[in-house]
């Protein structure tokens, strides 16, 4: 895939570290979402830790964890891998 493309994610896709990817809330607040790793808790659930861009002049970078199922509900446009 070439970088900038956008694509939805469909759900047999494995997230992979490094891929990007975004959402828009209500059509004009941007998120965007970079992969750094992927891992599994105790219980074997896989979970994507990646650092979020706000795109709005008040906020920094944030790291997050989410299981694997509802960061793909949440980040759902492949925008680069």
């Amino acid at each position: 895939m070439r970088l900038g493309t956008v694509r939805a994610v469909r759900n047999e896709e494995v997230v992979a570290a490094g891929a990007v990817y975004r959402r828009v809330i209500d059509g004009r607040l941007v998120n965007t979402a970079r992969v750094l790793e992927l891992s599994r808790d105790q219980a074997g659930i896989l979970h994507v830790r990646f650092s979020v861009h706000y795109e709005r002049p008040d906020s920094c970078d944030e790291l997050r964890t989410l299981a694997v199922t509802v960061f793909r509900q949440v980040f759902s446009e492949l925008i680069a891998a």
